[in-house]
Order: structure tokens, then C-alpha cells, then sequence
């Protein structure tokens, strides 16, 4: 099979050793460039020069077309695949011209800043016969993928209860960069709510099943945190903080299971571990665990132990059968290889379409806007 070719909306020319904002686009590239199944053949930045520097930055081959508008990218008959890696806030305006030329097109999540939107670009990909997949990484992640593998085939029998706690390793208190200052705002489409939450929700509803009702508590530690510029100056030394960095959820799923979802942001936690998830059952119990990182891009040393009624608690291996060059691939971009490789396989559950994606984006505005305050 001829590999599938890319067109990459949002590439930017640096590459930091630690990933920055603004350089996701990257991470795709990296994905892109590990997989046989796909080929990179066009990059469209805000202007054709901007593309150009990007695609010499990175050494990418001579052929590779550079663009600087959506439009005549979505014109090129040789592109198969728009990739959109850029903020939120762009999202729409860039998809929607591929779309309407009839490509495939993986945003990233959440696919749009209003359900509006995508609900638009939901209908348009229907119209025109093509697919819309949203980067909701975690879904490729082996480990949920094997938690909702022994839900679906009733492992433990059915599900009576679930309790996630779960930890982002992001402490905003002795400052934060100005330009995502929109991350400690609560109304901005790159929120804590939106970025922190939806990546783990997402999971847990792609598990467990959706929610027939939902109660929120949120908090804001830090109410005020100094911003900084691009240059280390202080840009703003008090910048009021109205996005939480405690969320708890609470409420009954489709399946009638009693559950429970707890967020918290702070620098580390005390065992070392980002997630601690237990699914309770009618014949068993299952507790998942992970390390420091984030549940989309493969958080470390992470474990599945089921235990029977009346047996023993066993390790349960959630490896799956993947070429070598999943495995060579560095964390950040691994899940968003997955993503990609299930796109080519038709592998409908390693990724999420934009029509399951709105479930999820409309569970988290009904947690924000239902949410009761802490002090």
C-alpha cells in the first residue's frame, strides 16, 4: 500500500528539547517520519516563507511543498491527509477548507473552542464523505486500551463503581509564560479545564461510558501568579488566576456504575504516580496505576492489577502487537503514532472521531458551568 500522504497545518521551524507551546506541530512530524504508512509531502504555515523555514529547519526532503494558506493546501491534489497542530482558536477556519475538498483531516483536541463549530464540521464531513478524527491520544494508549478491553468483555463482570485520581505535574504558582496565559483562565479556549481535563475525561468516558448525570467541584489554589515573557521579564506580577487546578466530578454512568473523577495540578506527587484509577465489579476488581506524565503521552511505569472473586491479584500485560518503530519512538509523539496508525488500519478504537469527540467537549462545558466553587 502507497503510503498516505500528509499535508501538516502549524510546523514550526524550532524544536526545544523539552516540548514548548506552539511547537506541537513538531511532535507530528516526528510521528509522521517514524511510520511506513505515512509521508509527509506538504507544510502550511501563515506564509509560504514561514513553511519554507520549517521545512529547511528541519531537513525535510526537497520535495516536500510548502504553502502558507489552507485553501491551496486543501487544492493539492496530492495531499490525502490535513493535519491541523495549531492553537484551538484557528482550528475551524483551517479544517474546514480540506474538508469541503473532500481530505481526511486530524485536529487536535478538542477539535474547536465552541461545540457550534464542531458540530459544523461534523455535518460538512458527513456531506462530503470524509473523515474528521480529533487527537484525543489517550485512546491509543495501550493501557486504557486494555482497560476498556476487560470492561467490554466483563472480566470482572459488571461494573458497580470507579475512582480516578489523577495528578497533572504542572504547578503554575511561581510563575507562568504570558503568551498561554490563557491556561489560567478559565473562559480562554486553551484552559486547565480544556487542556488538563478533557485528555484524561476523555479517557475515562472512552472506558467506562458516558455520564447521565454529573456534579462538579472546582478550586483555584493559586489566585494570583507572576507572567513572564518571551525574555524572562515580568510581564504582569499578579495575574489572577480564575481557571481551577482542583476538579472533582461526581455522578452515575449509562451503565448505572456510581463514579468519581479527581484532578489536581501541583509539581509532584508523593508516591510518584500521576494515576491511580480502581473499577470495582460485580465478579472483581481492577486497579490501574501510572507514573509521572500525562495519561496522552504514555506516562511512565505504568501497571494493571485484576483481582478475581476468590482468586489471586495478577499483573495484567497490556502490550499489543506494534512494529518496532512504535517502540523507537520518544513519548510525546508515540500516542500521536498510534492515532495515525489506526487511522491507516481502520482501527476505530486507537482514535476518536469528531462526532464522539463533541460528547466529551459537551460533558466538559457542563462540568464548568455546573461547577460548584471552593474557596
Amino acid at each position: 500500500m502507497s503510503p498516505i500522504r500528509v499535508g501538516l497545518i502549524g510546523l514550526g521551524a524550532v524544536s526545544s528539547s523539552d516540548y514548548r507551546p506552539g511547537e506541537w506541530g513538531v511532535q507530528h512530524m516526528k510521528a509522521i517520519a517514524n511510520s511506513p504508512n505515512f509521508e509527509l509531502v506538504a507544510v502550511c504555515n501563515s506564509s509560504v516563507e514561514s513553511a519554507e523555514r520549517s521545512i529547511s529547519s528541519h531537513n525535510l526532503s526537497s520535495s516536500v511543498r510548502a504553502y502558507g494558506s489552507p485553501e491551496d493546501l486543501a487544492q493539492d491534489a496530492d495531499v490525502d491527509l490535513v493535519v491541523v497542530a495549531v492553537n484551538i482558536t484557528k482550528h475551524f477556519e483551517l479544517a474546514k477548507p480540506a474538508i469541503l475538498h473532500k481530505k481526511d483531516v486530524y485536529i487536535e483536541f478538542p477539535a474547536t473552542p465552541s461545540i457550534a463549530e464542531a458540530e459544523e464540521l461534523t455535518a460538512l464531513a458527513k456531506e462530503h464523505g470524509v473523515k474528521v478524527i480529533v487527537g484525543s491520544q489517550a485512546r491509543s494508549e495501550p493501557m486504557i486500551r486494555k482497560l476498556k478491553e476487560l470492561v467490554e468483555d466483563k472480566a470482572i463482570g459488571d461494573i458497580i463503581s470507579s475512582s480516578l485520581l489523577g495528578h497533572v505535574p504542572i504547578d503554575v504558582s511561581n510563575g507562568w509564560l504570558e503568551s498561554v496565559a490563557g491556561f489560567l483562565d478559565i473562559n480562554s479556549a486553551i484552559s486547565r479545564v480544556v487542556i488538563n481535563l478533557s485528555h484524561p475525561l476523555d479517557a475515562f468516558v472512552h472506558v467506562l461510558g458516558y455520564f447521565t448525570s454529573v456534579q462538579s467541584t472546582f478550586k483555584v489554589s493559586s489566585k494570583t501568579t507572576p507572567l513572564f515573557d518571551a525574555k524572562g521579564q515580568i510581564a504582569d506580577p499578579s495575574y489572577k488566576i480564575t481557571a481551577p487546578d482542583t476538579m472533582l466530578l461526581q455522578g452515575v454512568l449509562d451503565s448505572g456504575a456510581a463514579v468519581s473523577f479527581c484532578l489536581r495540578a501541583s509539581s509532584a506527587s508523593a508516591d510518584g504516580n500521576s494515576f491511580h484509577w480502581i473499577i470495582s465489579g460485580t465478579k472483581g476488581e481492577i486497579i490501574f496505576t501510572a507514573g509521572q506524565g500525562f495519561i496522552q503521552t504514555s506516562p511512565l511505569n505504568g501497571k494493571i492489577v485484576m483481582r478475581k472473586k476468590g482468586g489471586e491479584a495478577e499483573e495484567v500485560d497490556f502490550t499489543r502487537q506494534e512494529g518496532d518503530h512504535v517502540a523507537k519512538t520518544e513519548s510525546t509523539p508515540r500516542n500521536i503514532l498510534r492515532v495515525y496508525e489506526a487511522y491507516a488500519e481502520a482501527d476505530t478504537d486507537g482514535y476518536v472521531d469528531i462526532e464522539q469527540s463533541v460528547q466529551t467537549q459537551r460533558l466538559v462545558e457542563e462540568v464548568k458551568n455546573n461547577a460548584i466553587w471552593a474557596p
